[in-house]
């Protein structure tokens, strides 16, 4: 009877209660528990582990270079960083609205590590994401031309309901990539939210899309609903080698 109970539990897709049957008839068993307490019990514990399994799927998904969270970030190292902006953007009620979040900074600043912690919150909140560099882009663009999937790799990259672009500006893109920007940042215009990092101010967007006509069009779109954090200060990376005598500070005036 236990094997067969297995089966059609197995069938139903409750795996997780299948593999714990044992311990799950036990507990209900020492612990004299009621009808309404076993069900919810089985059921709770069949919802936790589809989460988890659900949760995994996206990060797997998001393509995330590494795992943080705003507990890691130094708010003391890098004061000029709102904290009030940063727990207003972990609601994700920005997410749910279109609008977009932009980290502007020199190199080491923090910009990508928000920009995960971001992303991170979002996917335990049961959002989609995905993270890409602006140099992955321009690889898969050139390989998309090849192939001929351009308007493929469009959708694909207007599907998720966030998408984190990290390091815009780092150098200039070349036309087809900065075309097919453009036309993922239309199609999730007051759509799909977007998390950009650039170490370039707006007014030097020109020169990284080739085309000041361009630029201002992207910014149009991404700045109507967004904020944007401007994170001044040294680099992080440089802080322990600045305080061991590796690296020289700046001159203080």
């Amino acid at each position: 009877m236990k094997q067969l109970l297995e089966k059609r539990l197995n069938t139903l897709g409750w795996h997780h209660t299948a593999s714990q049957l044992d311990d799950v008839l036990e507990n209900a068993s020492d612990n004299n528990v009621s009808y309404f307490e076993f069900l919810d019990m089985i059921v709770s514990k069949e919802w936790e582990k589809r989460e988890e399994v659900s949760l995994e799927k996206r990060i797997r998904r998001a393509k995330l270079p590494y795992t943080k969270t705003v507990h890691d970030f130094d708010f003391q190292f890098q004061p000029s960083i709102s904290e009030q902006r940063v727990k207003e953007t972990l609601t994700c009620r920005f997410i749910a609205n279109g609008e977009n979040r932009l980290l502007l900074g020199p190199p080491g600043v923090g910009k990508t590590h928000l920009a995960i912690s971001f992303a991170f919150e979002a996917l335990t909140k049961g959002y989609s994401a995905l993270f890409i560099t602006a140099e992955e882009m321009a690889a898969e663009c050139r390989k998309a031309a090849q192939k001929g999937t351009l308007n493929r790799l469009v959708s694909r990259w207007s599907r998720p309901d966030l998408i984190v672009m990290d390091e815009v500006g780092y150098f200039p893109f070349d036309e087809l990539t900065a075309n097919i920007f453009f036309q993922v940042v239309s199609k999730r215009y007051e759509h799909g939210a977007m998390i950009l990092t650039s170490n370039k101010s707006y007014l030097e967007w020109g020169k990284v899309f080739g085309d000041e006509v361009l630029a201002t069009a992207i910014l149009d779109r991404l700045l109507h609903h967004s904020v944007t954090f401007n994170i001044k200060g040294d680099s992080y990376r440089m802080k322990d080698k600045k305080k061991a005598g590796i690296f020289p500070a700046p001159p203080t005036t």
